[in-house]
């Protein structure tokens, strides 16, 4: 069996360098003083504390920029998530999630205020990811003595739940396939055009993240009445015809059934892309 080490291959800052394995596989490790090592040279593996394959090259000069401390908060948060949802994150979250806080940070540093309008349907779409957010939003606070506004434990949830999962049922490609037909599905039946760069098809989107990495556990909450009061709404108009439309296609693709609970939010999140700003009507024009 060959000798494992690490080479590194440049430096990214004092503490962060993009290196090669013994496999000649590219990763970028994590280690104090790492980056003061010269380009070829060995890296001692007891300096490297965190390593991270598969990186997106485009995050590279995105770690540059970030400071240390809040890389590392990144990392204890992604630590966590994986603990307590039993998952496994992709590597290139722990560094667009850095990338966020230190947004997150200047925002508050600057008086700068970001209002989410979904937070009790997030709180309800996703319980546990919402502990954490709460909980890294006190890690924050803690390492980093500042004290983010509680709008940005909800921000972080949506950046946990649309980034990196590894165990959904589907992989990235096929799952970006039905998206995009879920979406022509919603403007051939309803003769619309979604705004696709839309807070509201944002979230959309968002909800069907979460029903793919769902795999056999279903949604359940206390919203039967609501259920059945927007399906009697609904069930003569073109939104609960949709509504089913897309049942049946997730259902046909992903092999699971949809119970009301997740009905009730497939449908909610269908009508919010027809509100004026985010659809147009196929033949007129918007204004």
């Amino acid at each position: 069996m060959g000798r494992k080490f690490m080479k590194i291959v440049r430096n990214i800052n004092n503490n962060v360098s993009l290196c090669k394995d013994s496999k000649n596989r590219e990763v970028v490790i994590f280690g104090k003083g790492v980056g003061f090592l010269k380009a070829n040279e060995e890296v001692p593996l007891s300096k490297i504390e965190r390593t991270f394959y598969n990186v997106n090259k485009n995050y590279l000069d995105v770690i540059a920029s970030l400071p240390e401390n809040v890389l590392e908060v990144s990392s204890k948060i992604i630590d966590m998530a994986n603990i307590k949802l039993n998952t496994s994150y992709k590597s290139n979250v722990v560094l667009s999630l850095a990338d966020h806080i230190n947004y997150a940070i200047q925002r508050r540093q600057n008086n700068i205020s970001i209002k989410l309008p979904l937070i009790y349907e997030i709180r309800h779409l996703y319980p546990k990811e919402t502990e954490i957010g709460i909980d890294a939003v006190k890690l924050i606070s803690n390492e980093l003595n500042v004290n983010l506004l509680s709008e940005e434990a909800v921000s972080i949830t949506l950046h946990l739940v649309n980034y990196g999962i590894t165990n959904n049922p589907i992989d990235e490609k096929n799952e970006e396939k039905i998206i995009a037909n879920c979406t022509k599905l919603i403007e051939d039946e309803l003769n619309i055009k979604i705004d696709r760069s839309s807070f509201n098809y944002f979230r959309f989107v968002s909800h069907l993240h979460y029903l793919f990495s769902r795999t056999n556990e279903q949604m359940k909450s206390d919203n039967e009445q609501i259920y059945k009061m927007l399906k009697n709404k609904f069930t003569d108009t073109d939104i609960y015809d949709c509504t089913i439309r897309i049942r049946d296609y997730l259902c046909k693709m992903l092999d699971f059934r949809l119970n009301d609970e997740e009905l009730l939010y497939l449908m909610i999140h269908i009508n919010r892309l027809c509100v004026r700003e985010d659809c147009y009507r196929q033949g007129l024009t918007s204004t």
